[in-house]
């Protein structure tokens, strides 16, 4: 069976690429892959695929993805890309964000190490922005 990616229905987790990206948000990434192919209920192209910063960056087609950048701007190449242009949605402590944009298929999730990223991960999805994002990206209305 081959399987395809959906431009406008398979969400990008994004990493950056290095030891300590791969290392400490790689982990988090799948966990969020995780809850964004159990969302998707196995409809045909949604689905969360991880990819790296430099994956992305460096593909043509990645533009075009909808993506979630796990880490924030000095260890992940799409966030440095996208965060000055995204608003906050949700923070705390200046050391946990969550931005994101309406109409926007682009978020970043990250804090100032590894934990804080952990807990902007944890709040994307307990403060109903993750469902907004895929709401946004598959096309359903909360």
């Amino acid at each position: 069976m081959t399987r395809y990616f959906d431009l406008r229905s398979t969400v990008l987790i994004v990493v950056g690429h290095g030891i300590l990206p791969e290392e400490e948000d790689r982990p988090i990434a799948y966990e969020l892959k995780r809850l964004v192919n159990t969302r998707a209920g196995g409809t045909d192209g949604r689905a969360g695929v991880v990819v790296t910063d430099v994956w992305i960056m460096n593909n043509e087609l990645g533009e075009f993805f909808p993506a979630i950048a796990l880490g924030g701007p000095g260890v992940n190449g799409l966030t440095a890309q996208i965060y000055e242009d995204l608003p906050v949605a949700f923070t705390r402590d200046e050391r946990v964000f969550v931005q994101m944009a309406d109409g926007e298929k682009r978020a970043a999730v990250w804090g100032m190490d590894q934990a804080a990223t952990r807990e902007a991960m944890d709040a994307f999805v307990s403060e109903g922005l993750f469902e907004k994002f895929l709401d946004l990206v598959w096309g359903r209305r909360g």
